[in-house]
């Protein structure tokens, strides 16, 4: 049976029965919590680390925390977003220290535990992963490799709307805008596509297909950037093995440098440098979706209390409940 592990402050656990919030939550944070035995243990070098939450499969992201203060969160595949998640949080992102306080605080026979670790494209996060686990591989998430070339794709709708704002100001203003098939004018065709695409064909409603059979028409730049984007995703839901997924790749890499268009220079290379850690993926389909989760479940947490008054006790409340 799944367990509910959504995290509720006391004061907002007090408020709900309608009784003095603030007293119970210094009375559970000075009393009952154990908390300042915890600080002593757990928090006295100013990170958390519990080396029994490391497990083979592993995911490594960074948080904010309030005023713009950052954390780097390790978090445990296996623990499904509950109890035996969180395996360290440590203040900051900078590689180097990072990684001195987790090859410091674990032996190289836990280190060894470690055959894949899942995070973003980085470069901080991928240095630590690699340097402390040096004997996993190290995946980089498809859907922010996905979302790279996305927003190259939107970027080239923006250059064409702003393109085309800039010759309206030119001409004549007694000249009404022309208005095509479905009732909007370019400029609203364009404004009202970003999402779209980002969608599948096959989620299109009539509406949205209307609009974007239009754009397409006039901007065959915006289709063939489409129907790669379309082509990436589906390379990516394929059961295939990473030497396999090279080659699709390779040939999906010219495709997309030939177009020639200086909004995928983002793309070609982030292809160049992360090429091994993104065909990792095909070894056990591995996302970071299970760190992206974790870190909704803080960000949760962080509003139902008001924002990050006091830091140790935040992730000792974490900790109690993930770790």
């Amino acid at each position: 049976m799944k367990v509910e592990t959504t995290a509720l402050s006391i004061k907002h656990i007090a408020e709900m029965y309608c009784v003095n919030g603030k007293y119970y939550a210094d009375l559970y944070r000075n009393k009952l919590s154990g908390y300042a035995d915890w600080v002593d243990n757990n928090l006295c070098y100013g990170f958390y680390f519990n080396a029994d939450n490391i497990g083979p499969y592993m995911s490594l992201d960074e948080t904010c925390l309030s005023n713009g203060e950052v954390w780097t969160f390790l978090t445990n595949k296996d623990g499904h977003g509950g109890k035996g998640t969180l395996a360290a949080a440590i203040p900051g992102t900078k590689s180097d220290e990072i990684i001195s306080i987790l090859i410091n605080a674990m032996g190289k026979s836990v280190r060894r535990r470690v055959k894949e670790v899942t995070c973003d494209l980085s470069p901080s996060m991928m240095l630590i992963a690699g340097e402390v686990f040096y004997n996993a591989y190290v995946v980089n998430d498809r859907f922010h490799v996905q979302q790279v070339y996305n927003e190259a794709v939107d970027e080239i709708r923006i250059d064409i709307r702003r393109q085309l704002i800039a010759e309206e100001n030119n001409c004549d203003r007694s000249q009404s805008p022309t208005i095509y098939s479905n009732g909007e004018t370019m400029r609203q065709i364009l404004a009202r596509s970003k999402h779209t695409l980002m969608m599948s064909r096959e989620k299109w409603t009539d509406i949205q297909r209307h609009r974007v059979n239009i754009l397409f028409r006039h901007y065959p730049i915006l289709k063939k950037a489409y129907l790669l984007a379309m082509q990436m995703r589906h390379i990516f839901n394929l059961k295939i093995s990473p030497a396999k997924a090279m080659g699709k790749f390779n040939e999906w890499y010219g495709k997309v440098q030939a177009l020639g268009n200086a909004n995928f220079r983002s793309v070609i290379k982030t292809f160049k440098n992360h090429a091994p850690t993104i065909l990792n993926y095909f070894r056990r389909r591995a996302t970071n979706a299970a760190a992206e989760a974790f870190n909704s479940k803080v960000k949760i947490f962080r509003a139902q209390m008001r924002g990050v008054r006091d830091r140790n006790f935040f992730i000792f409340r974490i900790a109690k409940l993930y770790a």
